[in-house]
């Protein structure tokens, strides 16, 4: 991680801007400014494989699937954890 990297509070954890999960463009802001968005391909594949717990589905394989996608992300000033965080609701469907 980088020294100048800021660490997120547990509010700014717990903080999940739903309109943006669901527009199809999530937003990551860095000392508070939209610096990054993910979207396309990457929000497809997380669209595509999405976790709902039914029909058998293991939730500890789809965490597995998320950490292989997202840990190769690396965000100049952007926590991992917290890029975890944003995206693991953009990974579930229904009651999951």
């Amino acid at each position: 991680m980088a020294d100048n990297e800021t660490k997120p509070t547990t509010k700014e954890f717990a903080v999940n801007d739903q309109a943006n999960c669901y527009s199809g463009i999530a937003s990551i802001k860095v000392n508070g400014k939209n610096a990054y968005e993910l979207k396309g391909k990457f929000l497809d594949d997380l669209h595509n494989n999405a976790f709902s717990g039914t029909n058998g589905e293991d939730a500890v394989e789809h965490i597995g699937y998320l950490l292989r996608i997202v840990n190769p992300i690396d965000l100049p000033n952007v926590n991992q954890d917290k890029l975890r965080v944003l995206v693991l609701p953009i990974s579930l469907v229904g009651d999951a």
